[in-house]
């Protein structure tokens, strides 16, 4: 008994503040200590010299995965290229996908596997072999293998234990691209496999070798460039516009890239500008007189590739000029637009279109206009960055998936090194236990009278909400009431007196059995599940819209404690109900995930958007503002008339939040 006070107190010390005090007492520790965060440290730096993973599925398509196949059956997938090429490395890309828990990120990805390489005598080689143990799960990183160089046909990945998380199993990737130097041979290639569920845009075979991922663009961070090339805007879909890019020399062309645009105000707009219908032509004459066209949309439906670039095979073409024609133009709101943030031309494995001379038949002007250029079209940069090749991407995403795993292992063992230094300090305390003992009984009394006054002004709290919002809802039954008794009133507008008293009633309803589930201290499950209240809140106000809405699938780290769910659910409310109310917008965006140092917030829409400095309390922003406050959160809320609204809530964690 007298041992429990020094080691309360020590206790309680380390909850009231971070680990400081711990590496500071524990000298026999300190050098490792330092040793890790200084690691750590390095780690941080290097990883902003890096690609940083996207992990957006901007596109429909999300790539293969097999039918429900009996257990006994081993699954498995193959590309056949069109003709045996010398072949250095297979990349195999996970897909971002919903599982039966939510949104997984390696959504199919085999726990054991092997890929095979065989050339045209049917020889196979083995150039990866994860079958002895599990493979560690990639998350959604690419996973590469890579050897010297050697002819192939095709490539078959054979999963020896399948992924197996919901029931049957199954295999499934995002896309997988076989490299010849820098050139993706696989694209467009015959995909064959042990079954395959084909669901309209999502799921087919074609999608495996379609270059559409949910990594984004190839871009390194560094120096950065204009967002592109953007047109005049036009009225009508059909107007005709294009761009030619002189090269600097004649040469044949293996292939053509188009680079999308991405509008980072408008969340949604992955593929800004890019054509729904285009033409591609290739010459010699700069006239175009004996121009070759290479490719030229036929589909009655053309697929969107999203963030993604887009390839079209040049068959080695000879040219010395290129021009890009968009039949039909990408619709913004009321209007059509063309733009492009590159355009590359391959030759021989090089961009033979880096700083080429470029001409468009018009371009945006004005004050919106001075951000795009022509000239951007070659100059291998996006705004986020400059575009590099396959093999430095794929190198450098592996390179920060290593380093993240060494920092999560890195900062584990630091904390354990703390824990175990805590608990040799609490043995230690032997000495001072009287004094402790004391110590700790004030801080016992300090916290029980600080629970009560907390639980206090929670309940103060709560009252006012339910309050406000049954209060205010009974007020409108009411006064609905009010009118209905008066006797001029029909039998019509009795009856939508009495749908509007359902509608109130139901939503007074909802209310209070969110906020009830919300805080309620007796059923502790019930309680953590307040992920789930958010979500049926967000399904409930925006019925109706096209709604991306990911929360959190594992369990948090730390869930907040009841009075910042509280300010979160009714802040989340808020900002959905203004978009179900005012935004008139057709897509919403609503996720929700840990950071380093804490819960981030992330709503977006594609509505009308409004003037943010402009706006005194239209759209609720002081109470906006005031929710973050309480919450000591940070609060960024980006908006224009006609560009959608963004609004991105970053709550810190406090020591008050009750781990898992």
């Amino acid at each position: 008994m007298k041992l429990s006070a020094p080691f309360l107190a020590l206790a309680m010390l380390a909850q009231s503040g971070d680990s400081q005090w711990v590496e500071r007492l524990a000298f026999w520790r300190r050098a490792d200590l330092r040793a890790a965060s200084g690691r750590m440290a390095a780690i941080d730096e290097t990883l902003r010299t890096l690609p940083e993973l996207t992990q957006i599925n901007s596109s429909a398509s999300i790539g293969f995965k097999t039918a429900f196949m009996p257990d006994e059956e081993a699954l498995w997938v193959e590309v056949t290229l069109p003709q045996t090429e010398r072949v250095d490395t297979v990349v195999l890309v996970p897909p971002l996908a919903k599982g039966a828990t939510g949104v997984v990120s390696g959504y199919g990805f085999p726990t054991r596997f092997k890929i095979e390489a065989f050339d045209d005598t049917d020889a196979a080689r083995t150039v990866f072999d994860a079958t002895a143990q599990d493979f560690p799960e990639p998350g959604g990183y690419p996973v590469r293998a890579t050897f010297p160089p050697m002819p192939v046909r095709r490539v078959r990945l054979t999963a020896t234990e399948p992924w197996q998380r919901d029931g049957a199993p199954v295999l499934a990737l995002a896309e997988m691209l076989i490299l010849s130097g820098e050139r993706n041979v696989a694209a467009g290639a015959t995909v064959t496999s042990t079954s395959t569920r084909d669901y309209p845009l999502s799921w087919s075979r074609r999608n495996l070798v379609d270059m559409i991922t949910p990594l984004g663009l190839p871009v390194a961070p560094g120096r950065q460039g204009s967002p592109g090339f953007h047109s005049a805007v036009a009225m009508r879909a059909d107007a005709v516009k294009s761009v030619a890019i002189t090269l600097p020399e004649a040469a044949p062309l293996d292939e053509v890239w188009l680079v999308p645009v991405r509008r980072r105000e408008v969340p949604l707009w992955f593929d800004y500008g890019f054509p729904v219908r285009c033409r591609i032509e290739c010459a010699t004459q700069p006239d175009f007189s004996d121009a070759q066209v290479i490719h030229e949309t036929t589909a009655k439906t053309p697929p969107a590739y999203g963030m993604n670039r887009v390839r079209f095979a040049g068959n080695g073409t000879p040219a010395r000029y290129l021009r890009v024609t968009a039949t039909q133009l990408w619709k913004r709101h009321d209007d059509f637009v063309f733009a492009l943030a590159e355009v590359q031309a391959i030759s021989h494995g090089k961009n033979a279109a880096l700083g080429a001379s470029v001409a468009a038949s018009d371009v945006l002007t004005g004050g919106e206009g001075a951000a795009w250029s022509p000239a951007a079209l070659t100059d291998g940069l996006t705004e986020s960055g400059s575009l590099i090749p396959l093999p430095a991407w794929f190198a450098q995403l592996e390179r920060r998936r290593v380093l993240e795993q060494e920092r999560a292992h890195l900062n584990a063992t630091r904390a354990t090194s703390i824990e175990s230094a805590q608990r040799a300090l609490v043995s230690g305390s032997i000495a001072g236990v009287i004094g402790i003992s004391v110590l700790s009984a004030i801080l016992l009394w300090r916290q029980r009278r600080n629970r009560i006054r907390d639980a206090q002004q929670l309940h103060e709290k709560l009252a006012r909400d339910l309050h406000d919002e049954i209060g205010s809802n009974l007020g409108s039954i009411r006064l609905i009431c009010s009118f209905a008794s008066q006797p001029e009133m029909t039998i019509e507008t009795l009856r939508s007196d009495l749908q509007d008293i359902e509608r109130v009633a139901a939503e007074s309803a909802d209310s209070m059995r969110d906020m009830v589930h919300l805080m309620s201290p007796r059923r502790a499950e019930e309680a953590r599940d307040w992920l789930g209240v958010l979500e049926d809140l967000t399904e409930r106000l925006l019925r109706g819209l096209s709604l991306d809405c990911a929360l959190p699938v594992a369990p948090l780290t730390r869930d907040p404690d009841l009075e910042t769910r509280r300010e979160l659910y009714l802040f989340c409310k808020e900002v959905l109900h203004n978009i179900a109310r005012h935004a008139r917008a057709q897509r919403v965006r609503f996720h929700l995930y840990e950071t380093d140092r804490g819960l981030r917030v992330e709503i977006s829409d594609d509505g009308i958007g409004f003037d943010v400095n402009q706006s005194s309390g239209g759209h609720g922003l002081g109470n906006l503002r005031e929710r973050a406050h309480t919450m000591k959160a940070t609060l960024q809320i980006t908006s224009q008339p006609g560009a959608g609204t963004r609004t991105q809530l970053d709550v810190p964690r406090t020591h008050r939040w009750p781990p898992r």
